[in-house]
């Protein structure tokens, strides 16, 4: 009886050490003026398969949008790592968790940006059609210049937009793209689009 008794208090404090440790600290996401910075530290330790940034508008479907190199952290001191998610969602939240294979996951981050500069631009990134809707703006004349990340002017449109604005981006390379949109009655605005390509 008494060794019965010996062995099932050993195993009540043993079960603590059964639960997994994350790696992952100091995880910090800060709403920008048109994009999300993201900070996170990764604890000294074991090398091991490449890292991941995950991003979605809820916080269960979270997908990768944008994987760190071959190893993660240090074997020997702790890294701290930063990314600037450059096109979050708009008019949904956005939920944030750094994933390290197989099975080591921050906490999720949520960030709320709703209209930036009275903008809305979606789909981001934007594959073939890209939109822009105004706040509390409806009817109006506009013109708009499109720039790449060097300055490099690659469009021009201009005509009516009802409640938005919709653009053809399908020929656009991939990239960052600027736009300023100037309109007699709605204002003059600056805002951001990420183009991918285009999927065959």
């Amino acid at each position: 009886m008494r060794l019965r008794n010996t062995i099932l208090i050993l195993g009540i404090f043993a079960l603590p050490c059964l639960k997994a440790q994350t790696r992952i600290y100091n995880f910090y996401a800060l709403a920008l003026t048109d994009s999300v910075g993201l900070t996170f530290t990764i604890l000294q330790g074991p090398t091991c398969a490449p890292y991941e940034v995950r991003r979605g508008s809820d916080s269960v479907t979270l997908l990768p949008i944008y994987t760190y190199g071959d190893i993660c952290g240090s074997t020997s001191f702790n890294a701290t790592y930063k990314y600037t998610d450059i096109t979050p969602f708009r008019g949904s939240p956005n939920y944030y968790q750094i994933h390290i294979p197989p099975n080591d996951y921050s906490q999720v981050l949520r960030v709320d940006l709703g209209f930036v500069s009275n903008l809305l631009i979606y789909p981001q990134p934007a594959e073939t059609n890209l939109s822009i809707a105004i706040k509390d703006q409806k009817n109006y004349y506009y013109e708009i210049n499109i720039y790449d990340r060097f300055g490099r002017k690659k469009g021009f449109g201009s005509g009516n937009a009802t409640d938005k604005i919709n653009l053809d981006v399908s020929s656009f390379a991939e990239g960052v793209y600027v736009f300023y949109i100037v309109s007699p009655t709605a204002g003059s605005y600056r805002g951001k689009f990420l183009k991918k390509p285009k999927a065959y």
